[in-house]
């Protein structure tokens, strides 16, 4: 079964991306056929909600991403240029919202022009508010918590919104405040708690709820799956309640007027379901009445189908004034989703007010990034022996189809390794897919494929022994290059209950390679390496590794490890081992250890030659570490939505601060800076050029375009004080420059 690993944007959408960087922050990726990703270690995108905001303060909204799977934050600047999408991904803005659960909400309730947020307040299933009170930066204050209250009959109390459930935000009465939309407790009615602030207080600047509504638009929903039944209302539906309803809990709403009746339509989906639902209100501004629902929203031709239960956004994608439309699963299982294609845009042809909406991609800013489907296991390997490090990375699975037992959804899933062949060069490596199905083992139809490498025996080539769901190992061998058999699929015995994730590295120094596993238990069992007669075979010595174990009882009894033993440029031996909650754990002090306990240590930051880095990967992470440049350890961490992230591999492709020339034909005044520099280049006049700043950390801050190049105003107060990189990207040159920021 052949599922890419990495799908391009269909040819009609890849024509509206501008790619404008013309700095790259990190090793570069080409997909199968040759074409350069522009955002490849962006770490994958599966169960996606998104947001408009403007997270650079130029004055342009921006896309922020929210990925449930670990609750991961993605920040893509937006270059504002008329009718084309044109995104640049920001990774160090993503620090600058505060910490998020499930599921996220970003609408401005105060009215001062900058959204605020609205998200899931774990253990109290409600609602908490951050305000934006971004000025030259980003910034959020919180001042909701623990859950957001509301009038209901004689007191305040929670406005029951649980992480399954992603309510709406929005102005329903169309009187300048916003008011909210959510489940009954116990499902089937919507209720409506409307804001009293411009009422109480003359502005929109409070959160003052009152429930008026137990049953809004007269509609229910089914207990057990997502029939809607119109002008259904019971008088109080808690009277009715006699026993505890296990109910098929979970939907998503999207409210707008859909039909420029002036009324708040609403679209909604339920969980385990892939269909949307647009409900149209025929009712009053103070009373919805839902006269009629649409199962094939947006068009009989292209309708929503996305399991399980999407969730939306109207987001003007491509910067022509018009609301488009994003789709992605919105289910907190781990398991139902479309992974690598999760995410569904719908361009808006039509006008604001006559929505038409066209389906041009079911991988959008997937296709620019790698994703792997679910899960993401890398590994460093010279896999064709021409002395430049190859990636091979194994992952959960690719999404193949769905089914109902029952009312419950089910979905199946192939695990398959991916094969980027290092098609650059020692000092400025780039990769290339080059096989989405390395040694066929979707054959196998098993999930969870976690590949080593290492010559088992001694023909001189790469074999491999691979990990999977069963807890077992794959051994599979290389006749000659690139032919791959597999062998067995229970190698000589050895379990370690499930989810194996097998390292083959020399841990005791004797020179030859040792066998580690990590598991599903969260620890790591060894295996010592012996010879006979050219095969290469195990011995067990310990199941508990150097009593490490990165579960966490506080959240779960799993503690899916996966190591990685690996030698920085003094030789002194570490391990980068990845865990269930997405941490990186480091350790030292392993050799002449292996018996007792190995040091938790801190010093990874320090390792890659990084500061302040955050290297949480969001949740099932999995580490790849490899002096991958002469002198330079760099870091690649898969995640479970199926993307890697690069980490301090960035030197050959960014030159350091010592090694930028001196550009005459670029003025910065003054220098150095404090709030605000000109910047003049008599180079690039009367030509479009592109702006970027790089922080200390290599990192993209800030990017503009401008049409022609004359005196350029750049406005500092939001960085850092600090020596930046200032490129210049005109017609035919690039030009750099140092920054030195004072405050």
């Amino acid at each position: 079964m052949q599922k890419p690993a990495i799908v391009s944007i269909i040819i009609c959408f890849t024509a509206l991306f501008v790619a404008t960087g013309c700095f790259s922050q990190s090793v570069k990726v080409k997909d199968a056929a040759g074409q350069p990703l522009l955002f490849p270690w962006a770490g994958g995108l599966d169960a996606c909600q998104f947001g408009e905001i403007d997270v650079n303060q130029d004055g342009k909204n921006d896309l922020f991403v929210f990925d449930r799977r670990g609750n991961r934050k993605l920040c893509f600047l937006n270059t504002g240029i008329s009718g084309t999408i044109a995104y640049t991904y920001a990774p160090a803005y993503a620090a600058q919202f505060p910490e998020l659960e499930d599921w996220v909400v970003l609408a401005d309730y105060n009215k001062d022009g900058k959204p605020d947020i609205f998200t899931y307040s774990p253990g109290w299933a409600g609602m908490k508010v951050y305000r934006n009170t971004s000025g030259s930066r980003l910034s959020f204050t919180p001042v909701v918590y623990p859950y957001l209250k509301s009038l209901q009959g004689s007191g305040y109390v929670n406005i029951i919104s649980t992480n399954a459930d992603y309510p709406a935000i929005v102005d329903i009465d169309n009187d300048g405040d916003l008011d909210i939309l959510t489940f009954w407790a116990l499902g089937s009615f919507i209720e409506l708690h409307q804001n009293r602030s411009l009422e109480l207080y003359g502005h929109a600047d409070s959160l003052d709820f009152e429930k008026v509504a137990y049953c809004w638009g007269r509609i229910a929903e089914n207990d057990e799956n997502d029939q809607i039944y119109l002008d259904t209302c019971i008088f109080n539906p808690a009277e009715h309640i006699t026993e505890p309803i296990d109910r098929h809990r979970g939907s998503t709403m999207l409210v707008y007027d859909a039909n420029n009746s002036g009324l708040p339509d609403l679209l909604l989906a339920d969980v385990d379901y892939p269909n949307v639902k647009l409900l149209t209100n025929g009712g009053t501004p103070s009373s919805a009445f839902i006269i009629s629902q649409d199962t094939l929203f947006p068009s009989v031709e292209a309708p929503v189908r996305m399991f399980s239960m999407p969730v939306l956004a109207r987001i003007d994608v491509n910067n022509d004034g018009l609301p488009d439309l994003l789709v992605s699963p919105f289910d907190p299982s781990l398991s139902v989703t479309e992974n690598h294609q999760s995410i569904w845009l719908y361009l808006n042809t039509g006008t604001s007010s006559a929505p038409v909406y066209q389906l041009v991609s079911k991988n959008f800013l997937q296709g620019q990034m790698i994703d792997l489907g679910s899960g993401a296991y890398p590994v460093f390997v010279d896999l064709d022996k021409d002395g430049l490090t190859d990636l091979v990375a194994g992952n959960y699975g690719y999404y193949t189809d769905s089914w109902y037992e029952g009312n419950s959804l089910r979905s199946s899933y192939t695990s398959q390794l991916a094969y980027f062949r290092n098609v650059g060069t020692i000092a400025n490596p780039a990769f290339q897919l080059m096989d989405i199905d390395l040694g066929g083992l979707s054959s196998l139809q098993m999930k969870g494929l976690c590949p080593a490498f290492a010559d088992l025996n001694n023909d001189g080539l790469n074999d491999m022994l691979v990990g999977s769901e069963n807890g077992q190992l794959i051994k599979v061998l290389q006749s000659e290059e690139g032919s791959w058999m597999i062998e067995t699929t229970a190698f000589g015995g050895i379990s370690v209950g499930s989810w194996s994730a097998p390292q083959l590295f020399d841990l005791d120094g004797d020179q030859l390679t040792d066998l580690i596993i990590g598991a599903k238990n969260g620890k790591l069992a060894y295996y010592k390496g012996s010879r006979e007669q050219n095969e290469l075979l195990f011995t067990k010595i310990s199941d508990h590794l150097g009593n490490v174990d990165v579960t966490n009882p506080d959240i779960s009894y799993d503690g899916y490890s996966v190591p990685c033993f690996f030698r920085h440029t003094d030789n002194t031996l570490y391990l980068a081992i990845g865990s269930e909650q997405g941490q990186i754990y480091l350790f030292d002090e392993i050799e002449q250890n292996l018996g007792g306990d190995f040091h938790r240590s801190d010093a990874l930051n320090s390792l890659l030659d990084t500061t302040g880095q955050h290297f949480d990967a969001g949740m099932r992470s999995a580490v790849a570490a490899r002096l991958l440049i002469p002198g330079k350890l760099s870091m690649v961490v898969g995640n479970y939505s199926g993307g890697l992230e690069l980490f301090n591999a960035s030197v050959p492709v960014l030159p350091g601060t010592e090694d930028i020339p001196v550009q005459r034909t670029i003025k910065i005044s003054p220098m150095p800076v404090d709030r605000q520099a000109s910047i003049e280049c008599t180079a690039c006049a009367n030509q479009p050029v592109t702006l970027q700043l790089i922080n200390p950390a290599g990192q993209l801050v800030w990017q503009q375009e401008q049409q022609v190049a004359a005196s350029i105003t750049l406005n500092t107060g939001q960085f850092p004080s600090g020596v930046y990189i200032l490129v210049v990207c005109a017609e035919q040159q690039t030009m750099r420059v140092k920054i030195i920021i004072t405050h």
